[in-house]
């Protein structure tokens, strides 16, 4: 066989040979390609999810203390106190938590939980105090302006002994009548005249210190919770 035929029969082989061995390569770059983008969708995703909890966390402290801050000004108010905002900040604060227990972990949730019931305790029980104690801080803004029978009637309402009778008292007749009280807050004060049980005394802002060193704890914990979260995650 002649050299030239030879060498046209090598080079077409070649030539063959070279379509799977070009295939070989471009599945496997096709491969490497495809791992680098789940990588890199992986990483994104945990980017994503950290940002995430960051917020969330970021949020939860910022309502817990907003709440906390509401319950302080509930503890040292004496005047009757529109309650639509601490309402709103006790949604705010649930909102904050519900996404932290979404978004997780599980070391960070637990935590905000604890904190959320303590915050959101002590902001309901002021909330509750506040309105309880409704006509008594109207007596006393009367009895602050000058009103005569609002004083009378307020220096009653301090012995508990002189309380009891109130109802059957003719300052009672002139306290109805008089408008001091709005229909609800005379009827919230005469049931609580007629239930000695039910006598809702005014809690000293005092008080409140203690509920505010518990929930301070909780949410400092919780700091330290998510401190220690992101210290442990793996550097992107």
């Amino acid at each position: 066989m002649e050299i030239e035929a030879v060498a046209a029969l090598v080079a077409a082989g070649a030539a063959v040979l070279g379509v799977p061995a070009a295939l070989a390569v471009g599945m496997r770059q096709a491969r490497a390609a495809r791992h680098a983008a789940e990588l890199a969708a992986a990483s994104a995703r945990k980017q994503w999810r950290s940002s995430t909890r960051r917020e969330a966390a970021v949020s939860f402290v910022v309502e817990a203390d907003r709440a906390l801050e509401e319950a302080r000004r509930l503890s040292t108010s004496y005047e009757v106190l529109d309650l639509d905002e601490p309402k709103q900040v006790q949604r705010a604060l649930w909102r904050a938590m519900a996404v932290v227990r979404i978004e997780g972990p599980r070391s960070l949730s637990d935590v905000a939980v604890d904190a959320y019931k303590v915050v959101n305790g002590a902001l309901g029980r002021h909330v509750v105090d506040h309105v309880q104690t409704r006509p008594q801080l109207l007596l006393r803004a009367a009895a602050n302006e000058g009103n005569a029978l609002a004083g009378r009637i307020q220096r009653r309402l301090l012995a508990p002994e002189r309380r009891a009778n109130l109802l059957q008292h003719s300052m009672w007749a002139e306290l109805a009548a008089s408008g001091i009280l709005p229909a609800r807050e005379l009827g919230r004060l005469a049931n609580q005249l007629r239930h000695p049980g039910m006598w809702w005394e005014r809690k000293l802002p005092s008080e409140f210190l203690d509920t505010y060193a518990q929930a301070r704890d909780k949410i400092d914990a919780f700091i330290d919770a998510v401190h220690a979260h992101f210290d442990q995650e793996p550097m992107l």
